[in-house]
């Protein structure tokens, strides 16, 4: 289980690409009936401005007689992998109903891009009375609740644990996976209790370290607040930061690390002698025609200077800042710990 694990760990940390994603469904849907995965199928309907075309990955039988059909659907934008679950849920019913299933399996990518979207959308069916007649209601998995986010720098951790226990039941139990089953899988109700479960258990975690640590409890009792206090507010915050980090706004470049001739000189004149005082400070020739940011020279300048040198050259869209900046943080500090114990 241990392989299998590392194989889902690589699949969903990793861009798109078709053959792992086979891998993906193999793991996940035993027994599953391969129809044309080398095959992509262009889109010429009304929902060709967002999506590119679809490749039809198989078909699985679930134990309780369900058909799911499970897809790779390229969409033409990378915006649109994030924002336009409407139309792609509205794309998938139409998948579902092309290939008269019950539900879908998708892995909604866009070329090139590092993330890509993963969604379970199931069509049910409820009867109910309108006007005193009998009418059929279609009801659809909603596409935001039944889908993870996966990709290069995401956070794939439930996804990861809910398809390993998906796996794990199901070579347990030959009447698994049922769709039921699957829904589960997706479900956020049972995945935001899994997070409560375990935030309250490194809540817990956290107070009882704070408490063996005496200069803590100190400090503590002379600022008079408890434990659970700071812990309640550090873990607060951590969340916070893992909101922003996920947005992209943190880490974003406010400024290239790399200039050309071209662009050392646009930069140099661009905010006349102030610009041409501060450029030469933060970027240095690097004897190939290219300037170099200097972080000793980035040290030396104000914060006023920071948002004139913000002005003079280009940075990185806001929102591009990279989603595993926290833990790039982390190994920066445990990094600058070992260094310094090696030093003494």
């Amino acid at each position: 289980m241990n392989a299998v694990v590392s194989k889902i760990e690589s699949i969903l940390h990793s861009e798109y690409n078709t053959v792992k994603f086979v891998d993906l469904v193999r793991e996940i849907f035993p027994n599953v009936h391969l129809v044309s995965p080398d095959k992509f199928n262009r889109e010429y309907t009304n929902f060709s401005s967002h999506i590119e075309g679809s490749i039809h990955i198989g078909n699985f039988q679930t134990p309780d007689n369900k058909k799911i059909i499970i897809m790779a659907v390229q969409l033409k934008k990378a915006g649109y992998v994030e924002n336009s679950r409407s139309t792609q849920r509205s794309y998938a019913k139409k998948l579902i109903e092309n290939g008269n299933a019950d539900a879908a399996f998708i892995a909604f990518y866009t070329e090139g891009e590092p993330k890509w979207r993963l969604s379970l959308v199931r069509l049910d069916y409820e009867m109910k009375i309108e006007n005193g007649r009998l009418k059929t209601a279609e009801n659809i998995t909603p596409a935001k609740r039944y889908s993870y986010l996966v990709g290069q720098n995401e956070p794939c951790h439930t996804a990861i644990s809910r398809f390993q226990r998906l796996i794990t039941d199901s070579t347990a139990n030959p009447e698994h996976p049922t769709l039921d089953d699957l829904e589960e899988a997706f479900s956020v109700e049972k995945v935001t209790d899994e997070f409560f479960n375990l935030y309250c258990e490194k809540f817990h975690q956290l107070r009882e370290q704070l408490e063996s640590i005496e200069d803590f409890c100190i400090e503590a009792e002379q600022h008079n607040f408890t434990s659970a206090q700071f812990a309640k507010k550090l873990m607060g915050q951590i969340v916070f930061l893992y909101f922003l980090q996920k947005k992209g706004w943190l880490g974003v470049g406010a400024w290239p690390n790399t200039l050309n001739e071209k662009e050392y000189k646009n930069a140099f004149y661009a905010r006349g002698a102030k610009s041409r005082e501060l450029i030469p400070v933060v970027y240095r020739p690097v004897g190939d025609g290219t300037y170099h940011v200097s972080s000793a020279g980035l040290k030396q300048i104000s914060d006023e200077d920071e948002a004139i040198l913000a002005q003079c050259v280009k940075g990185k869209p806001w929102g591009s800042g990279p989603h595993d900046f926290m833990r790039r943080l982390f190994n920066f500090a445990v990094q600058k710990i070992v260094t310094s114990t090696m030093m003494y």
